[in-house]
């Protein structure tokens, strides 16, 4: 099976509807934050952490280097430093992975510089940024005629000379642009991403469409994965969001997007690109409460004042009021849908198996996720609701839960929604696991119709997955 490359196109005629907007409001939210984080060092913080997380992870999806997460961990932490790299047989030294890295990362120094000089977009502009991003790398492998892989001197900062199509996995060969059109391709590319600039197009559709578009053309012979990245990052930053950091983690969903952009969606990668926001958008919030070591008790003091006051909009209370009512009549819609699916459940299960039980019920948290798969830290001193699905058998007792927590200090008026299904079998306990692909966000700066209209496929969705990890584990 050959995917034939075709000449990039345009956004569809209905582009307005590959994105909720949820960005929109979500920023008003953010810049009222960032004056707080400024002040108090945490935004400088945690920017210098996320360039690093951003600067490992976009080389290690792509297979440059193979870190494993303990030693990622620990270079976000303290730098980028080849004595923290362990020497690995069949690896790069650490010399040259830190290197690499550190290429990465002052490419993305210098997006942020492009974008306070007011820099258009050019072609001479990406060649830098590919250059730059693959300074210490030489060679990269190509096919001759033949189809014999051989290792070639890397052309950096210039277009391909030979195609570069990849096999997949699944024996499927993926066609990219050829040699000889690539500069009239790129030409057609930022002539319609300036156009789509003067039209206004949202950033998270403007982000999607200039990374797949890139990535069709594949106009270098190595890096176009990153590059692609770097031009994503560049759009965000531009509008005032962060960079694009796809992890490890996220591979697998990345790649699904891109392939689904492939057959002329481009919904699944906008919607990916605003999770990766909303993601540093939460660990920014919550670094205002790690900012620094507190050593003596007036530092303890004037920390817990920085986390409790916040920024001076957020010090109104009608601020949080709004939030929690947002929040308060969504976690309402959801015990609304689950006790029409136990009523469903009850008909369609319970007449045939009378042994399996079904019901609801209201609780504060009863079976909390990490933090670590909510993507935030979870207050719940501030904001704890769940709305529960029970299920009871002869084999073993299972709940599906909407739960509803705080993120950061209640005067932030941020609340994440997760969905997860938990359990036993007989006294083997299942493990708590998530049941929505990402947190939901309510936020004071989104009209309660705007949240209903996101919140409701959302809770489709998880409600959906919850029952599927249920039946799976019959």
């Amino acid at each position: 099976m050959v995917l034939v490359w075709e000449p990039i196109t345009d956004l569809p005629p209905d582009w307005q509807t590959l994105t909720d907007g949820e960005l929109l409001p979500l920023l008003q939210f953010w810049n009222d934050q960032r004056a707080d984080l400024e002040q108090s060092g945490a935004l400088s913080n945690f920017s210098q952490r996320l360039a690093r997380e951003w600067s490992i992870e976009t080389g290690q999806i792509e297979g440059v280097y193979d870190i494993d997460r303990g030693v990622t961990q620990t270079l976000i932490e303290r730098g980028i430093r080849s004595d923290l790299i362990p020497t690995e047989p069949n690896q790069k030294p650490p010399e040259l992975i830190a290197a690499i890295i550190q290429d990465h990362y002052d490419v993305l120094e210098g997006l942020f510089q492009f974008v306070r000089g007011e820099r258009d977009l050019t072609k001479g502009y990406i060649h830098e940024l590919h250059a730059a991003l693959l300074g210490h790398q030489e060679t990269t492998v190509v096919m001759d005629q033949f189809g014999k892989l051989f290792e070639a001197r890397l052309l950096k900062g210039r277009y391909k000379e030979r195609p570069n199509n990849p096999k997949r996995p699944d024996g499927a060969t993926h066609q990219y642009c050829p040699p000889e059109q690539v500069d009239s391709e790129m030409e057609r590319l930022l002539q319609m991403h300036a156009e789509h600039t003067r039209m206004g197009v949202p950033v998270e559709i403007e982000a999607a469409w200039l990374h797949h578009r890139f990535a069709q053309i594949h106009p270098y012979q190595d890096g176009n994965g990153r590059v692609a990245r770097a031009l994503a990052s560049l759009v965000f930053i531009k509008a005032g969001w962060f960079p694009v950091v796809v992890t490890r983690d996220d591979r697998p969903r990345y790649i699904d997007a891109l392939e689904v952009a492939d057959e002329g969606d481009l919904r699944s990668l906008t919607s990916f690109l605003v999770d990766v926001q909303k993601r540093a958008l939460f660990q920014a919030i919550q670094a205002a409460a790690d900012v620094q070591d507190v050593r003596t008790v007036d530092e303890a003091i004037a920390s817990a004042k920085r986390v409790l006051a916040g920024p001076a909009k957020s010090l109104d209370p009608i601020v949080w009021v709004k939030a929690k009512t947002i929040a308060d009549r969504l976690m309402r819609l959801a015990d609304q849908r689950t006790n029409e699916i136990v009523s469903t459940l009850k008909r369609e299960i319970s007449r045939v198996r009378p042994e399996f039980k079904f019901g609801t019920y209201q609780s504060t948290t009863a079976f909390r996720l990490t933090d670590t798969r909510l993507g935030f830290r979870a207050n719940k001193s501030v904001y704890d609701c769940s709305q529960i699905i029970y299920v009871e058998s002869n084999e073993g007792n299972t709940w599906i839960e909407i739960q509803a927590h705080g993120i950061g200090s209640k005067f932030r008026g941020l609340i994440g929604i997760a969905a997860s299904f938990t359990g036993f079998i007989g006294t083997e306990p299942l493990g708590t696991q998530l049941a929505s692909k990402e947190p939901f966000q309510v936020n004071y700066a989104e009209s309660y119709e705007s949240a209903e209209r996101r919140f409701r496929p959302w809770l489709e969705e998880s409600l959906t997955n919850a029952l599927t990890l249920w039946r799976k584990s019959l």
